[in-house]
């Protein structure tokens, strides 16, 4: 692969006429195919410029007849490749670097109010010399982007950890944080000397997150077995998880989710922790079994005080755990006297955590249609209950 050095020209200032003055020189040499991320990197490594606290602008000059040209992307780097193959001496087109800090102002713009309109997030970058740039970036509530790329801008820094978490399962590979904090989120590839990295920081003081440097070049091996025997994330497969539980009527067992995972994310998930996976999508959703034993009490006073003359009944162990529940809906009595004088008693296993078997009372009114009278949760059929 060819090799281009590269001049740099630093800490210097634009005149009038499109030329830059007073400034330092330094020199990097990078691959003709570098990516945007790769370039700054190189060039902030070189410069000894911390990316996260700094932004780097990088323009260069064609001729004299026309402005400076910016780079802002892989594009950009392209175009100035092809350019400098021309002349591949170093001190032909040499970048002009203006490194300035962090400065951001947020200015929200909504163009309509009115029903069914679309509003524009238009983000300030404020820089320290006399020009403003403006940019409009989409705000990404999406934690599963297809893909992603610098300048993107997310919610907040839960949508964009989980972002970058499910990118890695989807390419399969393994990352580790370099640093994270309330204002920055630093990630490297596991892989010994691999050049991936991510950085992202806060816009401002709001909670958004916005891709400043993304290099999704591995130069580690993919036959590493950092690859091969990666763990699963377990907030990508409650992700998919979840939402497949919500509603109650949906069948969604073990092996469906075994299934999903290998077929849409690649993953060999285990029977166990498929189970477990679905347990805790289960607790997430309707909260834990103990809890729901606590609420009973205050839910039968909420049914006799609002359905005035049902009979509830609640019996608890001596040491004050729950034992049975019987209830008889008021419905059900006055609706008693119009049916037929057959009861039915029915029983169910229940497949909770805690077990326990369901008993139920009905009959039949004169259009023949079943009427619910009571019902009561039980240990086991025995006498006692």
């Amino acid at each position: 692969m060819s090799k281009i050095s590269i001049m740099l020209q630093l800490n210097g200032n634009w005149d009038s006429y499109g030329r830059f003055r007073e400034f330092q020189v330094n020199g990097i040499v990078v691959d003709e195919d570098a990516s945007y991320s790769l370039l700054i990197s190189t060039i902030a490594q070189q410069l000894m410029i911390d990316t996260f606290e700094k932004i780097i602008e990088i323009k260069y000059i064609v001729n004299e007849h026309c402005p400076p040209m910016e780079i802002r992307n892989d594009m950009g780097v392209c175009v100035y490749m092809e350019t400098k193959k021309e002349n591949k001496n170093l001190g032909s087109y040499p970048l002009c670097i203006i490194v300035r800090d962090f400065n951001m102002e947020l200015s929200i713009t909504n163009e309509n109010t009115a029903a069914g309109s679309s509003g524009t997030l238009k983000l300030l970058d404020m820089p320290t010399s006399p020009v403003i740039e403006e940019y409009e970036s989409i705000i990404i509530t999406d934690s599963t982007p297809s893909f992603i790329e610098v300048g993107q801008v997310y919610q907040d820094k839960q949508t964009i950890t989980t972002a970058v978490k499910h990118y890695s399962i989807m390419h399969k590979f393994q990352f580790r944080i370099k640093r994270s904090s309330a204002r920055s989120y630093w990630l490297i590839c596991v892989g010994e000397n691999c050049t991936w990295h991510f950085k992202a920081t806060s816009i401002n003081d709001s909670v958004m997150f916005k891709v400043r440097n993304f290099n999704s070049h591995h130069t580690c091996s993919l036959m590493d077995n950092t690859f091969i025997q990666r763990k699963p994330t377990a907030m990508v497969v409650d992700s998919m998880v979840i939402p497949k539980h919500s509603d109650p009527k949906t069948i969604y067992t073990p092996k469906d989710i075994q299934f999903d995972m290998l077929s849409e994310h690649g993953m060999n998930l285990t029977y166990m922790q498929a189970w477990r996976e679905k347990e805790k999508a289960l607790q997430f959703l309707r909260g834990h079994p103990v809890d729901s034993y606590y609420k009973l009490p205050s839910y039968l006073y909420t049914l006799e005080k609002t359905y005035p003359g049902s009979i509830v009944k609640l019996k608890k162990t001596d040491d004050d755990c729950f034992l049975y529940v019987f209830v008889v809906m008021c419905t059900s009595i006055s609706g008693w006297e119009y049916c037929r004088p057959v009861v039915v008693v029915d029983e169910t296993s229940l497949k909770s955590t805690y077990m326990g078997i369901m008993l139920t009372a009905s009959t039949m009114d004169a259009t023949g249609t079943k009427l619910p009278l009571a019902y009561a949760v039980v240990d086991s059929e025995n006498n006692a209950s």
